[in-house]
């Protein structure tokens, strides 16, 4: 379901070429046999692996050739959207596995699309 809506989101803002995955190892596998992804979404909370260790292994990776694919995060954690400084913080820690910016649930299209100008990416 939630997949299905940002993928509707996505393409509300022009972004057709989307590929989903069930779990953190499905996404890893994906990205072994297809690594030419531009944008990584990535929900904090996912099976098999948290966010942050499918971040981690995401950069860790040598088959990308030291690229580095920045990544979205996404989170309902609700402390993050009422706590600028605490977000700001999580952010920080965040940027050394290529996390550029983190949206907080529930978001809309133009949140995903003011986020992606703001980081260059769209």
């Amino acid at each position: 379901m939630f997949r299905t809506l940002i993928r509707h989101q996505l393409a509300e803002i022009g972004i057709t070429q989307v590929a989903t995955t069930g779990d953190g190892a499905e996404a890893l596998d994906l990205l072994l046999n297809e690594p030419d992804f531009d944008l990584i979404l990535c929900d904090w909370h996912l099976e098999e692996m948290d966010g942050l260790e499918f971040c981690a292994r995401v950069q860790a990776t040598p088959y990308l050739g030291g690229r580095r694919i920045p990544v979205l995060f996404m989170t309902g954690d609700e402390r993050l959207a009422e706590d600028a400084g605490k977000r700001q913080r999580a952010l920080e820690t965040a940027r050394d596995l290529g996390i550029v910016d983190i949206l907080i649930k529930p978001f809309t299209a133009n949140d995903i699309r003011a986020v992606l100008e703001r980081c260059g990416l769209l």
